[in-house]
């Protein structure tokens, strides 16, 4: 051997193995899940159920309209299920916050990458503002004035609604400080609903549940219902997500649509796996915490009286979706993943897309926050928040790793001086992430991949992957440097594409 260490005693063979060890366990949760979910099957007739749908709005004046359209006809078919748009007051605070970070901005400040939270027709009025004025740079006062003119979404709301005059829609408008979950939770507080039979649906503005979706929904409740003598908990409603190909460049159109096949991946891959076992867990065994909810803020229902039971959505963290789970957790309470999916919009643009991967990895790191604050007021044991907290930090690490990972199973499949057996499991850990998926998910959607197809999108998932950990790691930079990842903006950005037409499986 020439004094060389054996490749089983180097650092890349271990790091090459374990990523190929997850991700081979995660293909077959795809191929496991892939057998499960989205099965075509005869739609049995069942007892509508009662959705209390909630869908809070900030700086979307432009989808209301169509939000509207979509959900009225949708909610006749379910008696008793109302529909509300709660908007808020933060949203005309958070306007004058931007009225002092667009004074002294020129022209060129004046895009979407700079400002993500304007629409495009505000920032084309105020840079038609600026150039009116002949000076270099947006004073206040002109920017204020510019802004004025554009309603605010609690004004559409309430226009649309009057011109609707449709009883099962309300509007309320959220006068504190708090974000989506506390517009959510300002709902339920006026519902007189607090039984056993009914459920607030949390969605956005920009989900569009089908009927077909919501009766077959009516159905797994009513499946559970006779299996456990009641209805569920909470359910989620699971996602695969797609683009429209918006961006102009044909690289960043492939960079959003690798992300959003990954994202779709990670649904299936570990999303519903981990609360089909969380799940099965809470019902057979022993009690304690067994395992870790991770629900996600659209797509879901919770009855109401456990809505009220677990004191609604968190407010005391920067996202909302992740900590609520972590609060059923400690309750003991399982949380169901319909066996079936829905399709919803993907990030078009690069800045869109790093945006939003940052804001969700915010909810990793609110689980201390959790912890702290519901062991304190005498929620779960210490041995409870221990557990949650080593799942939620293993969940969270191997999401900061995933591009360091996959850069690094590249670099050793690729190198030349790579030995063979730490190359052939690098290629293996790359294959099990890229091909192998890729090709699952065409299969099971009824459209298999030529060569050439299997290619192009084996290259396009691992950009993916090699971008995935930007988000979470900018996230981490923010805290570090700011000190706090609590900010006068809300951590979203304008949705500035139109909805998919369809967002029900064709399988189902």
């Amino acid at each position: 051997m020439n004094g060389r260490k054996p490749f089983w005693r180097r650092p890349s063979w271990w790091v090459a193995a374990a990523v190929a060890a997850r991700n081979v366990n995660g293909l077959w949760q795809v191929r496991q899940t892939l057998a499960r979910v989205d099965r075509p099957t005869q739609l049995s007739v069942v007892e509508p159920v009662v959705l209390h749908v909630v869908i809070p709005v900030l700086r979307e004046q432009q989808h209301v309209a169509g939000a509207l359209a979509w959900f009225v006809p949708l909610l006749r078919d379910f008696p008793g299920s109302t529909l509300t748009l709660v908007s808020t007051a933060r949203e005309e605070r958070e306007r004058a916050h931007l009225v002092g970070r667009l004074a002294g901005a020129t022209a060129t400040d004046l895009t979407v990458q700079r400002f993500p939270q304007l629409t495009d027709d505000e920032l084309t009025a105020l840079a038609e503002a600026l150039a009116k004025t002949g000076e270099r740079t947006l004073t206040r006062t002109a920017a204020a004035e510019v802004l004025s003119a554009f309603p605010t979404t609690a004004d559409v709301i309430a226009s649309e609604i009057a011109r609707l005059r449709e009883p099962v829609v309300r509007h309320v408008h959220y006068e504190g400080d708090g974000r989506k979950a506390a517009q959510v939770n300002a709902v339920v507080e006026q519902l007189a609903a607090d039984s056993a039979e009914e459920y607030v649906a949390v969605y956005d503005v920009d989900s569009r549940p089908s009927c077909e979706l919501l009766r077959r929904t009516a159905e797994f409740l009513a499946r559970r219902r006779a299996e456990d003598g009641e209805l569920p908990c909470v359910v989620q409603q699971s996602a695969r997500f797609a683009t429209q190909d918006a961006a102009d460049n044909w690289w960043e159109r492939a960079l959003c649509r690798s992300a959003a096949r990954a994202q779709t991946l990670w649904t299936l891959r570990r999303e519903i796996p981990n609360l089909r076992r969380y799940a099965e867990s809470v019902r057979h065994t022993r009690p304690g915490l067994r395992g870790l909810a991770q629900t996600v803020g659209h797509g879901l229902l919770v009855r109401t009286d456990v809505f009220r039971q677990v004191g609604g959505l968190p407010t005391f963290t920067v996202l909302d979706d992740v900590a609520f789970g972590y609060r059923l957790t400690l309750g003991g309470m399982p949380v169901d993943s319909l066996p079936f999916t829905t399709t919803v919009p993907a990030a078009e643009y690069l800045p869109e897309l790093l945006f939003q991967s940052e804001r969700w990895f915010q909810s990793y790191l609110d689980y201390p926050q959790c912890a702290a604050r519901w062991h304190a007021q005498g929620h779960g044991s210490r041995l409870d928040h221990a557990a949650a907290l080593t799942i939620g930090a293993y969940r969270g690490m191997a999401w900061l790793l995933v591009s360091p990972a996959t850069a690094a199973c590249l670099a050793l499949a690729l190198g030349p001086r790579t030995r063979l057996p730490v190359r052939a499991t690098a290629t293996v850990a790359l294959w099990a992430a890229t091909v192998a998926p890729v090709r699952l998910l065409a299969e099971a959607e009824g459209r298999p991949l030529a060569i050439r197809e299997t290619a192009t999108q084996s290259a396009e998932i691992l950009a993916g992957l090699l971008l995935k950990s930007i988000g979470p790691m900018t996230a981490l930079g923010r805290w570090a440097v700011a000190g706090t990842r609590h900010s006068a903006l809300a951590p979203k950005s304008n949705r500035r594409t139109d909805q998919l037409a369809t967002t029900d499986r064709e399988t189902l």
